[in-house]
This record gives structure tokens, C-alpha cells and sequence, in this order.
């Protein structure tokens, strides 16, 4: 076997073994996959039944002869959701093709004995390159995810870098969802001066609870947690907490977000689950997922699908060029042109809570306000 870089990009038996590798070793975390799995759609437009009633109606009681009334499946709305366009080409640099070389060189000149080490070798080498392309559609689907369960939206430009020099009229992608949405006041938290958010979270999903049910796990940021949960006048008042054989008052100073759960889930409120999450933007800054000042509510984390189509170039290929699958129907080549040689992936991917109307967020941004004036 005789190997040069563009035979290399074109076997997919080898890419396939790059892209393997990159999946038994890659350590980088895929936030949104712990929602959401993925799932195929036929259609680029699909439709969307927003929020089918999860409860059951009772049955009907009738007289022993009596008609039965004729039930229809009830569901709370229905939409459309369409497919998102995601790819990306990155040009690899000459010193790093200069490298490929010389494992290429040092591959074509082994015994056939010794082709396999040297073909590790260069499996090796690409792995890096091939987790920039493989993860990069993920990661922007962590930022949409984390938007969309934090705030109920996500909007997408066509360049982010645009929006550092304000261009924002290039809207490529808006997505709003019909949470539950609750804005608590001021005169709703503080009562007699003293912070009393923990009661008050409480007494209104104890309301929610006929129509929404009970709800496993709230998610908010440290920043969140630290000013609403350890920042409630009731923590060092009014709570205690069994560790072995002792009893001990909490201090805000002192709890940690696994004793603060543990309080909670033992008056009655859900699980806290803190998010401190990052990805890189194209424009190399590190983006927040999770937004500050909102508190989520999931009955579970499986809160719907990461819904993929078959890109178009699956059916059209680009003439010349090797496509290699991937996760989700993506699709990853590598060509050469005058400029220089690129890697590429296409992916057409969208995310779609099922639910959104029995998740319940709330929205503390006014109380915020009032707590750093």
C-alpha cells in the first residue's frame, strides 16, 4: 500500500479509523446531549406538536347500555420546525501538512510488517484535527441548547462575528418556546425585610403542581444559586441539616450546592443542579451556556431530540470529493485547492423540546435588579 496526503483524505476506511479514535478519546463534554438524543427527520420542514398532555383524562362513567362519548387525543398546539445549516472549512497550515508528510513518507518506506505502527502514527497525529471538526456543530448546538433551557430562546447570526461590530440584522435562526414562565416581584420575595425566596419557591410549586406536576430538578448557574439560594434570609435562620450524628445550623458561608440540594429535597423542592459551562465562540470568546437569573424545572433531563436530516451533499457530492459519516448524518471531507488543502464538515441538525409547556422558568431578573442596587 502506497500512501500520499490526498489518498490518505480519500480512503475512508482510514478517516473512519481517525473519527473512532476521536470518539474513544475525546474528553470534551457535549452539554446538550445530556437532554437531548438525537432523532431523523425525513423533511428539512417537519412539524412540531408543542406540549401533547403527558396526564391521562379519567374515563367516562355510563349507564350500562349508554353510548360511549367519543374522546379525541388532546394536544396543547402544534408548529413547525425547521432544519439548521451548520458547517464550517478550516484550512490546515503548511507545517502541519509538512509533518503529515514525513509520517506519510516514513509509512510508505516500512516493511509491510511495519505499516500498521506507522499508520497508528498518523491516525494519531489527525486525531486532534478531526475533534476540532467533529465537535465544533455540537458545540454550537450547546449554545442553542443551553439558551433555548434557560430562557425559552436562541437566536443564531449568520456570522457571529458580526455582532462584535453590531451588524445584528442577520438573523439566520430564531427559536421561541412556550415555557411556563413565572417573574417573581420584590414584594413577592422580601416579607418583613428579610429575604424569604426559599418559601416562596415552595408555596408556588406547590400551586403549579395540579397542572404541571412534580418536578425532579431545577438548573441555575453559581451565580444564580449563591444570590437567590444561599442569599435567602432562611438558610441561616431557619434550616438545619444532619451530617452523622450532628446537627448543624447551615451557614452561608460554608453550604455547598450538593447540602443545599440535599435541603431542598428534603422540604419538598426539587434537586439543584448547578451549570457552569463554556464554549468558545468563533470570535475566541468563552460564552456563559447557561444564562444568570433564571431557574429551570425539568420533570426529567430527557426533555426531547436533537432532530438531524440527510445533508444534501449526501445525494449530490461535491465531484471529486470523499464524504466520511459521522454522528447525527454528518458529513466530513477534505479537499485541495489553489490556496491550500481543508478540512470540512456539514451537518443539518435542529434541537426540539417536546414539552416546553409543562417546563417551568423562572425569570429573576427584577429581583436581581433590587439586590445589586
Amino acid at each position: 500500500m502506497f500512501l500520499t496526503i490526498q489518498t490518505l483524505f480519500d480512503d475512508p476506511g482510514i478517516v473512519s479509523a481517525i473519527i473512532r479514535r476521536v470518539n474513544q478519546t475525546r474528553k470534551d463534554t457535549i452539554y446538550w446531549q445530556q437532554y437531548l438524543t438525537f432523532r431523523r427527520v425525513t423533511t428539512r420542514i417537519f412539524k412540531d406538536y408543542i406540549g401533547s398532555v403527558t396526564g391521562v383524562m379519567a374515563g367516562s362513567i355510563n349507564s350500562r347500555f349508554g353510548e360511549k362519548p367519543i374522546r379525541e387525543r388532546r394536544n396543547i398546539g402544534s408548529g413547525y420546525g425547521e432544519i439548521a445549516y451548520l458547517g464550517d472549512a478550516y484550512q490546515m497550515s503548511i507545517d502541519r501538512l509538512s509533518e503529515l508528510q514525513d509520517l506519510i513518507d516514513k509509512f510508505n518506506q516500512a516493511k509491510p510488517a511495519d505499516q500498521n505502527t506507522a499508520l497508528e502514527e498518523i491516525v494519531n497525529f489527525l486525531a486532534d484535527d478531526y475533534r476540532q471538526i467533529t465537535l465544533a456543530a455540537h458545540k454550537r448546538m450547546d449554545i442553542i441548547v443551553g439558551a433555548l433551557l434557560m430562557t425559552g430562546e436562541a437566536t443564531v447570526y449568520n456570522k457571529d462575528a458580526a455582532i462584535t461590530s453590531g451588524q445584528t440584522d442577520n438573523k439566520l435562526l430564531e427559536i421561541a418556546l412556550p415555557f411556563n414562565f413565572v417573574k417573581p416581584t420584590a414584594g413577592d420575595i422580601i416579607v418583613d425585610g428579610k429575604n424569604m425566596f426559599i418559601s416562596y419557591l415552595r408555596e408556588k410549586l406547590h400551586s403549579l403542581a395540579p397542572d404541571f406536576g412534580a418536578y425532579a430538578k431545577m438548573i441555575m448557574t453559581r451565580t444564580t444559586f449563591n444570590k437567590n439560594v444561599l442569599g435567602s434570609s432562611e438558610f441561616g435562620e431557619q434550616y438545619k441539616m444532619i451530617l452523622g450524628t450532628n446537627e448543624m445550623k447551615l451557614s452561608t458561608g460554608l453550604i455547598s450546592s450538593s447540602l443545599a440540594s440535599e435541603v431542598f429535597t428534603g422540604i419538598g423542592l426539587p434537586r439543584i443542579e448547578i451549570k457552569e459551562d463554556y464554549v468558545k465562540d468563533q470570535t475566541g470568546k468563552n460564552v456563559q451556556i447557561y444564562a444568570d437569573n433564571r431557574i429551570t424545572l425539568l420533570n426529567s433531563d430527557e426533555v426531547g431530540y436533537m432532530r438531524h436530516h440527510t445533508p444534501y451533499e449526501a445525494t449530490d457530492p461535491v465531484s471529486g470529493r470523499t464524504y466520511v459519516p459521522s454522528e447525527g448524518q454528518m458529513l466530513i471531507s477534505n479537499y485541495r485547492d489553489k490556496n491550500g488543502r481543508y478540512m470540512e464538515y456539514t451537518a443539518e441538525w435542529i434541537p426540539q423540546i417536546t414539552n416546553p409547556d409543562l417546563i417551568t422558568n423562572f425569570d429573576l431578573s427584577e429581583i436581581a435588579s433590587i439586590q445589586s442596587a
